[in-house]
């Protein structure tokens, strides 16, 4: 009983509990987090799928595969996010932090749409898609993307678009807030000073609109992801090939790969 305990070991216990209720809960706070992910949309770990849920943890190295009308946004520590409209597939190829040897957080995009929003706080982000990077510092964009075409719009602030090698040498652009910046494949990226009707039109409407911030709805750890099964060689074709090839070959290769 408690009345029987030293005074000495009162003072201790004490102290322990209160060093106890001190410890935070593992909740969002301090982590990227997954704070939309609409069906259908899964995530691929290894080389498994998991369905997707709102509250996971954002991984280094997630495959995100958002299917027809899905929907997934990340936010991240400094209050970056990332909205990604399907059909899209998005890997997180490194997450940035303000303080650690990283500093960016960076996105492959194979295809999709995608609107992203930096802030004064945050690192910037870095997209890589198939014929072009983009640089968001404390910005707001719209991408669009897919093999043939990479199109995007700066509603907010500014990016820099650095064009894969043209006859050997890259083409950079500072694009300012108002602007769109196209490229068809290898072709010389074009420039307006509007957004043209036909990617209005195409836009989402939940892109057209500012990205809601849900991570504070989040207090709770992490919930535990339901696996489906392995990927298959047609899943993991688009990522052996291209800028994703050396990070995911090792991964993904004794999938297979179809035949030609």
């Amino acid at each position: 009983m408690i009345s029987t305990l030293p005074w000495r070991n009162l003072g201790c216990a004490a102290t322990l509990l209160a060093a106890m209720l001190a410890i935070p809960v593992a909740g969002a706070a301090g982590r990227a987090v997954y704070t939309i992910a609409d069906a259908p949309a899964r995530v691929l770990r290894g080389v498994t799928w998991y369905r997707l849920e709102p509250g996971a943890s954002v991984e280094n190295g997630d495959i995100v595969d958002a299917g027809e009308h899905g929907e997934v946004q990340l936010e991240l520590p400094q209050g970056e996010v990332l909205r990604i409209t399907g059909p899209a597939l998005a890997y997180v190829t490194a997450l940035g932090s303000a303080t650690g040897a990283h500093r960016a957080h960076e996105f492959t995009l194979l295809r999709g749409w995608f609107k992203l929003s930096d802030t004064p706080k945050g690192v910037p982000m870095v997209l890589t898609l198939p014929n072009a990077v983009v640089r968001v510092t404390d910005g707001i964009a719209v991408v669009h993307d897919d093999a043939a075409r990479s199109e995007m719009f700066i509603e907010r602030g500014g990016a820099t678009a650095t064009a894969s090698a043209m006859r050997g040498r890259a083409a950079v652009h500072e694009t300012p807030e108002g602007e769109y910046w196209a490229r068809e494949r290898t072709r010389v990226p074009t420039t307006d000073d509007r957004a043209p009707r036909a990617f209005v039109t195409a836009m989402p409407p939940q892109l057209r609109d500012p990205l809601p911030i849900l991570v504070k709805r989040f207090d709770a750890p992490a919930p535990p992801l339901d696996a489906g099964r392995t990927i298959n060689a047609e899943e993991a074709e688009p990522w052996l090939t291209g800028a994703t090839k050396s990070a995911l070959a090792r991964r993904l290769s004794h999938v297979g790969r179809r035949e030609p």
